[in-house]
């Protein structure tokens, strides 16, 4: 007999029929899941990349844009001075601010350096926090299939003692 049904009517009446069988719509749903799940993660995974890469751009782009704010802000700083209006060199003042300004900027460097590391730090604490969840669904998973498999096994049990 010839069957002139296409692919996706096969496809439809396959699911449907094995909706219709308990054992193998559980496989075939769970499989199916998964299956969607998995291409989810895998879009959002393709689609990372491409969210970090603008983020270090925007990134790259900030720090250019505040460093040209500064250099352009001491230029006419330079450029007003430089017009013997005043001059700070000769004051107490400027070795004041270069004092205070040399530890300013040293602080900030230490401080800077000292948050890096507790970010970097922090994200790994993160990082070993997934692991250890991952571990911890792998293994409450495995429990509930024994203590499932043991239910089936003793219903199974109490039903043949049953109908005998």
């Amino acid at each position: 007999m010839i069957d002139s049904k296409s692919n996706d009517d096969k496809s439809k009446e396959a699911d449907i029929r094995v909706a219709s069988k308990s054992s193998d719509a559980t496989m075939t749903i769970y499989e199916i899941g998964d299956e969607n799940y998995t291409r989810i993660i895998d879009e959002i995974i393709k689609n990372q990349s491409q969210y970090s890469l603008a983020i270090s751009n925007f990134q790259s782009d900030y720090i250019q844009t505040i460093k040209n704010v500064i250099e352009a802000s001491f230029q006419a700083q330079k450029h007003l001075v430089g017009t013997n209006t005043f001059n700070w060199s000769n004051t107490p003042l400027a070795t004041l601010y270069l004092e205070q300004s040399e530890a300013l900027t040293y602080n900030i460097i230490r401080t800077l350096a000292t948050n890096t590391k507790l970010a970097i730090n922090a994200l790994e604490a993160a990082r070993n926090s997934f692991e250890t969840s991952s571990n911890v669904e792998k293994a409450v998973t495995e429990v509930n299939t024994n203590v499932v498999t043991s239910w089936n096994s003793f219903v199974l049990n109490q039903q043949q003692h049953f109908f005998k």
